[in-house]
């Protein structure tokens, strides 16, 4: 028996019209592309990583991202009586922490939108994309977001540089403002 091909099962299946490969490839790209028009946020991994509700990992396209530090572990003090003895609280988190709260207070349990460019996937399989929320007529790009608060380093790497002026425009903004990362 002959094997068919995937992609031609997959154009049979999916009422894609065949007029040629190029033609059924687009048509696919965009059936998938849809699937990721309103995907709910489950996880922020770190500033430049997002964990999606069904488990699939993915990077923020053009950033590199600052993971917060371990939240240090404290011995816990007592005096003579075997009472707790409370410790001085530090009133700052670094920048490595807000940064963070602010992509997480940003995305997590949000939907949004991906967005793909020429490479979908990196070498360790993980997806890449432009993440959008659209809020009361307005549609935030939260990659260009995070590097307008200076809260990632730009990171433009071919072929993925379908936005890569918005991208660079956003860092210069933060570099100007010295905000976050860009203030230090």
């Amino acid at each position: 028996m002959k094997r068919i091909p995937l992609f031609i099962l997959l154009v049979l299946f999916s009422g894609v019209n065949f007029s040629g490969p190029e033609a059924a490839e687009n048509e696919l790209l965009k059936k998938l592309s849809s699937d990721y028009d309103h995907v709910l946020v489950d996880q922020v991994k770190d500033t430049a990583t997002i964990i999606l509700a069904g488990g699939e990992k993915v990077g923020l396209i053009g950033l590199k991202g600052m993971t917060p530090p371990p939240k240090p572990h404290r011995e816990t003090e007592r005096d003579e009586q075997g009472k707790i003895v409370a410790k001085e609280v530090i009133p700052f988190d670094s920048l490595e922490e807000e940064a963070f709260d602010f992509v997480q207070s940003l995305l997590e349990g949000q939907y949004v939108r991906l967005e793909f460019d020429v490479q979908r996937k990196g070498e360790d399989f993980q997806t890449w994309a432009y993440v959008f929320i659209s809020r009361e007529n307005e549609e935030i790009f939260v990659n260009a977001e995070i590097l307008r608060q200076g809260f990632a380093s730009l990171s433009i790497r071919p072929p993925n540089t379908k936005y890569a002026e918005k991208l660079r425009e956003a860092y210069q903004e933060a570099r100007q403002e010295k905000r976050g990362l860009q203030g230090e």
